[in-house]
């Protein structure tokens, strides 16, 4: 049994469909609490929508109704289905998940996608509700039998956190990357047309959520120091709360007053094929974030041949690794230096290629076969 609070783009939810896909593959019968339909097609999936009184299923109250029924009903419905193992994608949905597996008494595995104390910050941006939400987080992981982190950085702070609970089980299951048929990615000329990069300008793309932890403007200010003019920027994403889309049209004004709008170009979300589309036609990949688990568009675009530049922070260092390929998210100048001799020195951006499908080997795995073995194996399932 597993629990999800409600759809959300973005990497996670995408990992948390293909954990699902993976047990399911596997003959394995999942059942999955939410407030919003995620739907499955498999004859084993059985989503349990709660019902909800209230019609906005984003604001306090349906947090607070959710710190309710879910325990509940994962009680009941652990109970009547005879669930062997409860799965907790992040620590609370763990703390969620704790009461039906304490009075059940089965195992329960919980997955880390980002450090402990941004995911405070990303579920309540009020001071007052931080406390009780670490709390809850930090019950979680208490009654967690196997915790997985994303990358090795979040692994030794749960272990940190954990270190008074003896025999704790904390791994590392890093993102891998998909499948990519590159007979898909049509013509590249096409795509840049679409998105109105002229033919022989040199392209750079970036991708996520519009939300200040992506730390897009750090390439709006490096873009206003270079001295090519042939040199355009794509920045794949929208926002999806008020204080994203408060940081878009601070990008948008941004651009505007410096004269960038004919090189930015905001596309808004595209669906998968056409990003990769985009991504292998670019020249360059960069991913300026301040904070992240693992990003699974690093991946994607090392996936394509892309060359990446990314910021110097767990989770993307884990991806990348060497130094030529990060740089410090807050220093423009820097940002700028690198992109100017990738795109003036050939031999440079040659050996940069070559370290990034090096990268591109360490990641290539079956993430599926091995998400199952790493919640299956030695947990009492």
């Amino acid at each position: 049994m597993t629990m999800h609070y409600t759809i959300k783009r973005g990497g996670a939810y995408d990992r948390f469909r293909m954990m699902l896909e993976a047990m399911l593959e596997r003959q394995c019968e999942i059942h999955c609490l939410s407030l919003t339909p995620i739907s499955i097609e498999h004859p084993l999936y059985y989503n349990h929508v709660v019902a909800f009184p209230f019609r906005k299923k984003d604001g306090l109250m349906a947090k607070l109704a959710t710190l309710l029924l879910f325990p509940a009903y994962g009680l009941l419905m652990g109970w009547r289905k005879k669930v062997d193992l409860f799965i907790a994608f992040g620590p609370l949905y763990a703390f969620l998940e704790a009461v039906p597996k304490w009075i059940l008494r089965k195992p329960m595995v919980t997955f880390i996608r980002l450090d402990l104390s941004l995911t405070s910050q990303v579920r309540h941006r009020l001071r007052m509700f931080l406390f009780p939400n670490k709390m809850m987080e930090y019950v979680g992981l208490l009654f967690s039998d196997r915790i997985i982190a994303v990358n090795t950085t979040i692994r030794e702070e749960v272990r940190k956190v954990m270190e008074r609970r003896k025999g704790a089980d904390v791994c590392v299951l890093f993102n891998d990357i998909p499948v990519i048929e590159k007979p898909a990615l049509g013509d590249p000329l096409v795509t840049r047309a679409q998105f109105g990069i002229p033919d022989g300008a040199k392209l750079i793309v970036t991708a996520g959520v519009l939300t200040p932890r992506k730390n897009f403007e750090i390439i709006l200010l490096s873009l206003s120091r270079l001295a090519q003019k042939d040199l355009f920027l794509v920045i794949v994403g929208d926002a999806s709360d008020r204080e994203g889309l408060r940081y878009r049209a601070s990008l948008f004004e941004w651009v505007n007053e410096h004269g960038l709008d004919r090189q930015v170009i905001f596309p808004g979300w595209v669906g998968q094929e056409e990003l990769w589309k985009l991504l292998g036609t670019a020249d360059l990949f960069v991913l300026p974030s301040v904070k992240e688990g693992m990003p699974n568009i690093i991946l994607e675009a090392l996936g394509l041949d892309l060359p990446c530049f990314g910021s110097r922070i767990p989770g993307i260092r884990d991806i990348l690794l060497h130094e030529e390929l990060l740089f410090d998210p807050k220093d423009e100048k820097a940002l700028a230096a690198n992109i100017d001799r990738y795109f003036s020195d050939d031999q440079h951006s040659n050996y940069l290629m070559e370290l990034c499908r090096e990268r591109k080997e360490k990641f290539t795995f079956d993430w599926k076969e091995r998400v199952f073995q790493t919640v299956t194996e030695n947990v009492g399932v």
